[in-house]
């Protein structure tokens, strides 16, 4: 890429409740600011969030822009399109014969289902499909799991299903899934010459393309979503890139990616921009394991609608094996994110039939939002709970930009809560936080110790916007080694969107079946001195370099059009695969690219078993049952502008001159106590304190529970120790 004197950096996250934006300048200086989420118009709250960010100082929004080098925006757009259905075209879908519920039936009737609806799935609806059954047609065709045609593409039958969906339904694009097409596409090529050559301004979106991978039910589905969103993010991304252009910005917009990593928007593909908010969280992680020389972290994201769970372990994030949006399953490469229903915006209420406290998982979002914010809302939540207890600052809410009415949030609380229950108002307020706490720390004990993680090995970073006021609870017991919180908690996400590089990720299905290898029944390995190349049947061999290398070429193709040359390109392997008769794979990075000698063959085995044996211990391994690769991975990426983080000079560890004042707020077991408040912008690098205390920043802030113990570190992030 080119070098360039341009100072800012900008990074925006659009989120359930709050828009949030990230600027940096090479010197390190940061600024963020925060906007409520304007669904209707989501560009409106992009630029919004900008303005936010520099209010007060003396630039405008044109100076910035023209000054700005890079933009990046991670947007939720496309998923709430799935969810909401708002926004979306009618779609055709054409299939293998036979094939033509696949979609309908579904897999997982459970995929999105609450835990509460999930111990009920018997009453639980199917989903309303993206396509209805009267849009999808059958045609005649046939390719094995090898890859050869068995029954030629009838393309009479083509025809008069693309004429029945443009003319009878009234479709405006058309999916193509067809069996076994990622082993051969020769079918799905020759529909869309088809669709093209009688409506050739008709969008058309094929699986091979978008979702090379086994497993039809998640791959169809795949293909028909990027299409079902597509148009739509497109619209969004190009109305924001053509008012960015206007505004003096002369560089490419760049969209986060769910599979991590940044695109340019008119490359990225609709499918891999779903849950992609939640990964610039991640990346976030990522970044600060770097610099503070960490091997375990996780991230907890605390935000209005819900609380987010990301793991970075040595080797890096995980990524879904069958992720879901809504309540479809979904199979497009996706960072591994636990969610649950619960934030700042979480109602609270008390259950008819058991008169139990409740909160969660329903949230009262942007609009009209919690009581306090005076918009219209009748449900209490935890934010009302927090100003209720005088945590948050009625009047220092986003810096004091919004005024929050305290007697509402006491009101409601008390009919709502307090009153059917039989207890005080600010008990009340006291036990929606502790069920918030507890919900949250439980999912984030679970989701550690699921994966075979050691909480005594991890670091624990707490962000978003209602993350700080939580932290400290919702990790009581679990035992991390510390929790951090960063400076930018508040807007983190947009902060690590601007941390992340540019990266592309290609996954496809060789479906490479070894049953019989060479190996020791004793010490449970393949023998790999005894491989030979020609043990893996000549097709599938050829197959499986053929779609490595169609990969790599794909990779490297899409980078140019980055803008980067290859020289400039990180690219690695990976791949799942599991032992013979086994259900569930594993992701494993390979040293090798393709198998062109026995060598390669046994470097790739010799990765599995490292992968297999740490997973699940040395005595779990099988290779009687051989080896079956699924699926195949490229990643590949190049490096963007970073922000720099200045480092602060020692500043004493007093805290006193960043108290701002005192006000009672009330704690767990003691009621209302006179408590110090300081301001976040004015505490050095080396401060302490002890329990209780409050921190206020413009756009979050800090509650210190009596007893826990605080230090600030020279990046001003708050590091809260054992």
């Amino acid at each position: 890429m080119e070098k360039t004197e341009k100072q800012y950096f900008i990074y925006t996250d659009t989120g359930g409740t709050f828009t949030d934006c990230v600027i940096s300048n090479r010197e390190g200086a940061i600024l963020a600011g925060k906007t409520p989420t304007t669904y209707q118009n989501l560009e409106e709250c992009f630029f919004d969030s900008i303005s936010a960010a520099i209010e007060g100082t003396s630039n405008s929004l044109e100076k910035v822009l023209r000054d700005t080098r890079a933009i990046g925006y991670g947007t939720t757009h496309g998923t709430n399109i799935i969810v909401t259905g708002s926004g979306a075209p009618n779609l055709g879908f054409i299939t293998t014969k036979g094939q033509e519920d696949r979609t309908i039936i579904m897999r997982y009737r459970g995929a999105g289902l609450t835990p509460v609806e999930g111990m009920h799935m018997i009453n639980a609806d199917k989903p309303r499909p993206l396509i209805p059954r009267t849009s999808i047609r059958g045609v005649s065709e046939r390719v094995d799991c090898f890859g050869k045609i068995l029954v030629p593409l009838k393309e009479a039958e083509v025809t008069n299903a693309v004429k029945e969906l443009v003319e009878k339904e009234g479709v405006e694009g058309i999916a193509v899934g067809l069996l076994w097409s990622f082993l051969n596409n020769e079918h799905e090529l020759r529909i869309r010459q088809i669709i093209q050559k009688m409506y050739p301004e008709l969008p058309v979106a094929l699986s091979f393309e978008v979702n090379p991978i086994i497993r039809e039910e998640a791959r169809f589905r795949t293909t028909q979503i990027d299409l079902y969103i597509g148009r739509a993010l497109r619209n969004l991304l190009s109305r924001i890139d053509n008012e960015l252009k206007e505004k003096g910005y002369n560089y490419p917009l760049l969209v986060l990616q769910a599979a991590g990593g940044v695109s340019r928007s008119e490359v990225v593909k609709p499918a891999n921009t779903l849950h992609s908010g939640p990964v610039g969280g991640l990346a976030g992680v990522e970044f600060w394991k770097k610099i503070y020389g960490l091997k375990n972290a996780v991230g907890s994201d605390v935000g209005g609608t819900s609380f987010d769970i990301s793991i970075s372990s040595e080797r890096g994030a995980e990524y879904l094996r069958e992720p879901k949006v809504g309540r479809f399953e979904i199979s497009n490469p996706m960072m591994e994110i636990v969610t649950i229903g619960a934030g700042g915006g979480t109602i609270a209420y008390v259950d008819e039939v058991t008169k139990t406290l409740r909160v969660g998982p329903d949230s009262a979002g942007a609009e009209p939002g919690p009581v306090c914010y005076g918009k219209g809302g009748a449900q209490p939540t935890v934010t009302d709970a927090d100003v209720v207890l005088n945590r948050i600052s009625p009047e220092y809410f986003l810096g004091g930009t919004i005024k929050l009415d305290r007697s509402l949030a006491i009101k409601e609380i008390e009919e709502k809560i307090a009153i059917p229950l039989g207890i005080d108002v600010y008990k009340a307020a006291m036990g929606i936080i502790s069920i918030m706490d507890t919900t949250m720390g439980n999912t984030l004990r679970t989701a550690v110790a699921s994966r075979g993680f050691d909480p005594a090995l991890f670091t624990l970073f707490a962000f978003g916007g209602a993350g700080p006021a939580h932290c400290a609870q919702y990790s009581v017991d679990i035992g991390f080694m510390e929790v951090i919180v960063p400076h930018m908690a508040a807007v983190f996400s947009a902060f690590g969107s601007g941390t992340s590089d540019i990266k592309h990720r290609y996954e496809s299905s060789p479906f490479l079946v070894i049953p019989k290898l060479p190996h020791d029944s004793v010490a449970l390995k393949f023998k790999k001195r005894e491989l030979k190349l020609n043990m893996i049947p000549s097709p599938e061999l050829k197959r499986f370099n053929e779609i490595v290398e169609e990969a790599e070429n794909r990779a490297k193709l899409d980078m140019k059009k980055e803008g980067y040359k290859e020289d400039q390109c990180t690219i690695v392997y990976e791949m799942l695969a599991r032992y013979g008769g086994q259900l569930w794979e594993l992701r494993t990075r390979v040293p090798v690219s393709k198998l062109n000698t026995a060598d390669d063959f046994g470097r790739l085995l010799e990765a599995f078993e490292d992968e297999y044996s740490r997973v699940y211990t040395p005595q779990a391994m099988a290779p009687a049952g051989g080896i079956e690769i699924i699926t195949i991975a490229v990643e590949i990426s190049a490096p963007v502008p970073k922000p720099k983080i200045p480092e602060e000079p020692f500043g004493g560890k007093n805290p006193k001159n960043a108290m701002k004042g005192e006000r009672e707020v009330y704690w767990a077991g003691k009621g209302f106590v006179i408590t110090p408040v300081y301001e976040w912008d004015l505490l050095k690098n080396g401060n302490e304190m002890t329990g209780p205390a409050i921190i206020e920043s413009k756009n979050t802030t800090m509650v210190l529970p009596d007893g826990k113990f605080l230090l600030v570190d020279p990046y001003k992030n708050l590091r809260i120790k054992k």
